[in-house]
C-alpha cells in the first residue's frame, strides 16, 4: 500500500458507488528530512500574481494546477504552516470584528478611562483569537467520545470563529443595561451569563436527526436571518467608516442644552400667555415672570448646535464623513478589487487582511496638519504575552436576552449543517452516509461545547465557519494538517498581546471599510442560501413577510421601542422582564424575521406547481443532501463537486478557481449550481 492509499480513508478505497476520485497528491517521504520540512508544493502557482486579460494575445501560458491534497494526507512542515497561515489570514479579519465592536461599548462607560476601555477591548480580541484557535484544532482533530459512536469535532478543516449572529444582540443588550446604570463590566458579564445558559440548545440539536432539523428549518430560515444580520451590520460598518458611531449619531450637531438665563422682555410674547393664565395659571412657565419691573425676565436659552469632531482612534479630529475618512475606507475597497483581479491564490485567500493592513499602513504614514491618523498608545501599553482570564467579568444574568440568544443559537445550528456540508464538498468528501452524519453530529456538538467554553473565557459564541472554503478550493489542499496549523496560528495571534492591541488601534475609517465589505458578504451569503431551496411562490411569500418585518425594524428601530408596550408602575418584575425580552426581539430585525419565517414555514402548506419554473425539484429519495441533475448519471451517488470537476475537466484547462456545486441545490436541468454560503462572509 502506497503512502497515498495509506492516508486515504478505507471507505473511499472500497466504496465504488461514490464515483472516481483523482487524488494525485504525492505523500511525503518520511525518510527524507528535506521532504518532511519543505515538501514539493508548487510555490510559484501559490504566490505569483496573475495577469487575467488577453493572455493568449501576449503569449502567456496557463500555469499547471498543483495536485489535490485530500483530508488525511500528511503535509510537509513548511507546506502545512503556509496553508494554515492562509486559512488564518482569511479568517482573522472576521474573527476580530465582533470583539472589536462590542469592546467599543466600553468607551461609553463613564467610570472607565480611555486607557482602561482600550485594555478591555484588547483583551476581548486576544481572548477571541485564543479560543478560536483551540476550538479549530479540536474540530479538525475530531475526538471520539468513549463508549459511544459519537464524536466531538468535524474531522475536516472547519475553522471556528466568533459568530456575527450574536453581535447585534450583544450590542443591544449591553446598551440597554448600561442605560439602566450598569457599568460595562457588569453588563458584559450579565450577557455572558445568558450565553452560558442558552448554549446547550445547540448540544441538544446535535442529538437530533439531520433530516428532521432540515425539515423544520429549511434553507429559507437561516438565509433570511443571515441576510437581515448582514443588512443591519452594514450600517455599523458605515458608521465607523465615516468616523465612529458617536459622530454618526450627532452628525447634524449635538443636542441643544437648555439653560436658565435673562432674556429681553417682550410684551407680545408675555401677553400671548394671558388667555392661558385665565384658563389655567399653572401652565404659565416660570421662565416668563418679570424681574421687578426691569426690561429682562427669566427665560430659557438653548446652546447653539455644535458638530462633534471624531477622534477615530488617532490624533486627527474631523467631522463625520470628512473626505479624509471616506478616502481611507475607500482605499480598502480599491485594494480588495485590485487583489481580486491581479492577486495570486495566496493573496486572494488573504485579501481581507491584506487590504486592511495596506489601509492601516497608509493611515499610519500620512498626516494632516502634522497629526497622525493612528494612535499607538494601545500597542505601547499592551503586555508582550497574555492569555485567557487575565481580565474577568462578574457573571450575572439578563433575562430579556434569553429569547434572542435562543433564536441565534437555532440559526447557527442550522447554518453549521450547511457550513460543514460545504466544507465536505470543497474537500471532495461524500455528502451522505454514516461519515457525513458523524461529521454533522460532531460539528454541532463541538459548536455547543465550544460556545460554552468561549463563554467561560468571556468571549462571544464560537461556531463553525465556512469562510475558508475558498482557500481549500484555490490551494487544492484539504489536509487536516493545514487545519491544525491554522488553529496554532490563531492561538499564537491571541497569545501575543501586541497583535491584539495592533488590531485595536486600527482607525475607525479603515475598520469601517473592511467591516462593510464583510457584512455585505454576510448578506450575500444569506441570499445564496435562500436561493438554495428555489424561489417558488410559497418561498417568495414567506421571504417577503420575513424581510418586510426584519428590514422595517432595522431601518426604523423605534417602531417597537417607543410606545408599543409602555412600562406602568404596577408592572411586576417578572412581567417587566418578559416585556423587555419581547421588545428586544421586536427591535432586532434578524430575530423577528427568523421567527416569522419559521412560523410561516410550519403553517403554510407545501404546494407543488409543475408550471412554476422557480420551484425546486425534489430528490426522488427524499434526501436534500445530494444534487440532482438530469444530465448527471447516478446523481444521487456522486458528490456534486466531483460531478462538476468531471463535467468541466477537473481543472485541466488551467483555471485557478472552481467554486464547488452546492450539495443541497435542487437543479432544474440547467448547468448552474449554488454553493452553500457560511454564516460569515465568503471571501
Amino acid at each position: 500500500m502506497g503512502l497515498r492509499d495509506r492516508y486515504l480513508p478505507e471507505d473511499w478505497r472500497e466504496n465504488q458507488c461514490l464515483g472516481k476520485f483523482d487524488f494525485s497528491g504525492k505523500g511525503i517521504d518520511l525518510h527524507d528530512p528535506k521532504d518532511i520540512i519543505i515538501g514539493n508544493y508548487d510555490w510559484g502557482y501559490l504566490c505569483w500574481p496573475t495577469w487575467p486579460y488577453c493572455r493568449a494575445k501576449f503569449g502567456l501560458r496557463e500555469r499547471p494546477i498543483p495536485p489535490f491534497y485530500p483530508v488525511n494526507q500528511l503535509l510537509s512542515i513548511c507546506v502545512a504552516l503556509l496553508m494554515g497561515l492562509q486559512h488564518a489570514l482569511a479568517m482573522v479579519g472576521g474573527l476580530i470584528t465582533p470583539p472589536l465592536l462590542v469592546g467599543l461599548k466600553a468607551f461609553n462607560d463613564p467610570t472607565l478611562t480611555s486607557s482602561e476601555a482600550q485594555d478591555r477591548q484588547t483583551q476581548l480580541v486576544a481572548s477571541s483569537l485564543i479560543v478560536t484557535g483551540i476550538c479549530t484544532i479540536v474540530h479538525v482533530i475530531q475526538i471520539p467520545i468513549p463508549f459511544t459512536k459519537m464524536v466531538y469535532g468535524t474531522g475536516v478543516i472547519s475553522v471556528a470563529g466568533i459568530s456575527f449572529t450574536f453581535l447585534l444582540t450583544a450590542e443591544n443588550s449591553v446598551d440597554i443595561m448600561m442605560q439602566d446604570g450598569d457599568s460595562f463590566d457588569v453588563a458584559y458579564g450579565r450577557f455572558i451569563g445568558v450565553l452560558l445558559a442558552t448554549t446547550w440548545l445547540v448540544v441538544a440539536i446535535s442529538f437530533m436527526n439531520e433530516r428532521m432539523v432540515k425539515r423544520i428549518f429549511p434553507p429559507l430560515v437561516p438565509g433570511v436571518t443571515i441576510f437581515l444580520i448582514g443588512a443591519a451590520l452594514i450600517g455599523t460598518g458605515f458608521q465607523n467608516w465615516g468616523g465612529g458611531a458617536y459622530c454618526a449619531e450627532y452628525a447634524n450637531g449635538l443636542p441643544a442644552e437648555a439653560q436658565t438665563c435673562l432674556v429681553p422682555y417682550n410684551t407680545t410674547i408675555y401677553q400671548s400667555y394671558s388667555w392661558v393664565e385665565q384658563e389655567n395659571p399653572n401652565l404659565i412657565p416660570e421662565s416668563y415672570s418679570l424681574q421687578n419691573g426691569s426690561n429682562y425676565m427669566n427665560g430659557t436659552c438653548y446652546s447653539a448646535q455644535v458638530t462633534p469632531l471624531c477622534g477615530t482612534q488617532g490624533h486627527v479630529q474631523l467631522p463625520f464623513g470628512a473626505p479624509e475618512y471616506v478616502g481611507l475606507g475607500f482605499l480598502v475597497f480599491v485594494t480588495l478589487c485590485v487583489i481580486e483581479i491581479f492577486g495570486s491564490p495566496f493573496m486572494r485567500n488573504a485579501e481581507v487582511i491584506i487590504a486592511l493592513l495596506f489601509g492601516y499602513l497608509i493611515a499610519g504614514v500620512v498626516t494632516r496638519d502634522g497629526q497622525h491618523y493612528v494612535n499607538t498608545s494601545a500597542i505601547d501599553q499592551a503586555p508582550g504575552i497574555t492569555f485567557l482570564w487575565v481580565r474577568t467579568y462578574p457573571i450575572g444574568f439578563f433575562a430579556p436576552a434569553v429569547l434572542p440568544c435562543l433564536v441565534a443559537f437555532l440559526v447557527t445550528a442550522v447554518e453549521a449543517i450547511g457550513d460543514i456540508t460545504a466544507t465536505e464538498e470543497a474537500s471532495r468528501l461524500p455528502t451522505a452516509g454514516s461519515d457525513h452524519r458523524r461529521r454533522i453530529q460532531g460539528g454541532l456538538l463541538g459548536d455547543g461545547v465550544n460556545c460554552f467554553f468561549g463563554a467561560l473565557a468571556f468571549t462571544l459564541p464560537t461556531t463553525t465557519f465556512a469562510q475558508n472554503n475558498g482557500v481549500i478550493v484555490l490551494t487544492r489542499c484539504a489536509s487536516r494538517s493545514a487545519g491544525v496549523c491554522c488553529g496554532l496560528w490563531l492561538f499564537l495571534f491571541g497569545v501575543i498581546a501586541k497583535i491584539g492591541a495592533f488590531f485595536v488601534a486600527i482607525p475607525y475609517p479603515i475598520l469601517g471599510g473592511m467591516t462593510t465589505f464583510l457584512f455585505a458578504c454576510v448578506a450575500v451569503s444569506g441570499i445564496k442560501i435562500i436561493i438554495l431551496g428555489g424561489l417558488g411562490r410559497r418561498v417568495r411569500f414567506i421571504t417577503a413577510i420575513a424581510l418586510g418585518l426584519g428590514l422595517g425594524v432595522t431601518i426604523v428601530p423605534g417602531w417597537a421601542t417607543n410606545h408599543l408596550w409602555p412600562i406602568v408602575p404596577s408592572m411586576s418584575e417578572a412581567l417587566r422582564s418578559f416585556r423587555d425580552a419581547c421588545i428586544l426581539v421586536l427591535s432586532n430585525g434578524f430575530a423577528i424575521g427568523c421567527i416569522a419565517s419559521i412560523l410561516l414555514h410550519l403553517l403554510l402548506p407545501e404546494e407543488s406547481d409543475p408550471n412554476d419554473p422557480d420551484a425546486p425539484i425534489k430528490d426522488p429519495q427524499g434526501d436534500r443532501s445530494f444534487t440532482t441533475h438530469p444530465k448527471s448519471p447516478e446523481s444521487n451517488h456522486v458528490p456534486a463537486s466531483v460531478y462538476n470537476d468531471q463535467k468541466h475537466g477537473n481543472g485541466d484547462n488551467g483555471e485557478l478557481y472552481k467554486e464547488p456545486m452546492n450539495v443541497g441545490a435542487m437543479q432544474r436541468g440547467d448547468d448552474t449550481a449554488h454553493h452553500i454560503g457560511g454564516k460569515e462572509p465568503i471571501v
